[in-house]
C-alpha cells in the first residue's frame, strides 16, 4: 500500500509503519551479532561493552507500495551497555546478561510531513546464550540465545517515534562458529521474533497493532592476520524478512523486510581492552526504512 501523507489512512499507516522501522533500526542490535560472538569466554569471566550507534536513511518503502524518496529522512543515535557474565551449570556455558539501550530519534520526514522527534531510554533486554557445544580443540561452537525485550522504554501514545514499544517481544536465536582454520572464523545465526500486542498504539486504549513473526539470517567471515592476533577483520550478511503489521485488523504496509552487507574491524588495544567498529547498508529494504549507513563503535572490557 502507498502511503500518502494528508490522507487519513496514510497518516494512520505512518504511525504503525514507524513502529516498525524503529524495530528495525535500533532494538534489532540487541538480536544482530558481531562476529565473533558465539565464541564463549571461559567460565567466570565477566565483560562490560558500551555500544553507540548512529544510523541515516533517506528513503521509506511499505509492502505492495512505491518507494518514497523526496523529503523523507530518519536519524538516529543509540547508546547501549551491556553488561555479561560466564559461568558454568552443570558442565554447560551460559553467560546471562542485560542491555539497557537509551538514545534520539530525530530529523525524521516521510514525504515531507514531519516525523517530530523524541529520546528517552529503550526496553531493556534480558538474554542468556547456551553453548550446546563448546570444543576449543576444533574450534567449533553451537549455542541458542533467548532474549526477552521487557517494555519499559519510553513510549508516548499517538507519536510515529518512540523508542519504547509498549509490548513484549521475544527472539530466539540460534548460532554455530566453526573454525575454517587457526585464522579464519565463520558464524551463522538464525531467529526467530515474536511479538507481544500493543493495544494503545491510538490511544484511549483504541489501536491494536498486532505483528507477524521476523525472520533474520546472519553470516559472518573473520579473519585474525597471523603477524598480529589483536586484530580481526570480518565481512558479514544479515537477512530480515516477515513481521507484516496490522492495526485494528487491517495491513499497515509496515514489515520487516531487509538485506544488509556489514564490515567490521576489530583490536584488542591491551589483553582485555578491544576496539570494535562496524559499518551496514541496506542493499534493499520494503516495509520501513531503508538504511544507507549504520555505523557503530563498540568498547569492551574484560573484568
Amino acid at each position: 500500500m502507498s502511503l500518502v501523507p494528508g490522507h487519513k489512512r496514510g497518516w494512520m499507516s505512518i504511525l504503525a509503519a514507524c513502529a516498525v522501522a524503529l524495530g528495525l533500526a535500533e532494538p534489532a542490535m540487541a538480536v544482530d551479532v558481531n562476529s565473533a560472538d558465539y565464541v564463549p569466554a571461559p567460565a567466570g569471566t565477566s565483560i562490560a561493552a558500551f555500544y553507540t550507534t548512529y544510523a541515516t536513511r533517506g528513503s521509506y518503502k511499505g509492502v505492495g507500495g512505491s518507494e518514497i524518496t523526496q523529503d523523507t529522512n530518519l536519524e538516529s543515535f543509540v547508546a547501549m551497555p551491556r553488561l555479561i557474565h560466564y559461568m558454568d551449570v552443570g558442565g554447560i556455558t551460559v553467560a546471562p546478561q542485560v542491555l539497557t539501550p537509551f538514545g534520539t530519534l530525530f530529523n525524521g520526514k516521510l514525504g515531507g510531513a514531519s516525523l517530530k522527534s523524541t529520546g528517552g531510554a529503550a526496553d531493556v533486554i534480558l538474554a542468556a546464550p547456551i553453548w550446546f557445544g563448546n570444543n576449543a580443540q576444533s574450534a567449533s561452537y553451537f549455542a541458542v540465545t533467548p532474549y526477552l525485550f521487557v517494555p519499559v522504554g519510553s513510549y508516548k501514545i499517538g507519536d510515529p517515534l518512540n523508542l519504547g514499544e509498549n509490548r513484549w517481544k521475544f527472539d530466539l536465536q540460534a548460532g554455530l562458529a566453526q573454525g575454517l582454520s587457526p585464522d579464519a572464523l565463520l558464524q551463522i545465526t538464525g531467529d526467530v521474533m515474536w511479538y507481544g500486542s500493543n493495544n494503545d498504539a491510538l490511544g484511549r486504549g483504541i489501536g491494536r497493532l498486532e505483528q507477524d513473526n521476523t525472520y533474520q539470517l546472519q553470516t559472518w567471515l573473520s579473519y585474525i592476520p597471523p603477524s598480529d592476533k589483536t586484530w580481526r577483520v570480518a565481512v558479514g550478511y544479515s537477512k530480515y524478512w516477515g513481521g507484516q503489521q496490522r492495526l485494528n485488523g487491517a495491513p499497515t504496509g509496515a514489515a520487516t523486510q531487509a538485506d544488509q552487507i556489514r564490515f567490521e574491524l576489530s583490536k584488542f588495544v591491551t589483553p582485555d581492552f578491544q576496539i570494535l567498529g562496524q559499518i551496514q547498508h541496506d542493499i534493499a529494504a520494503t516495509g520501513g526504512f531503508r538504511e544507507d549507513l549504520r555505523a557503530t563503535i563498540r568498547l569492551l572490557k574484560i573484568l
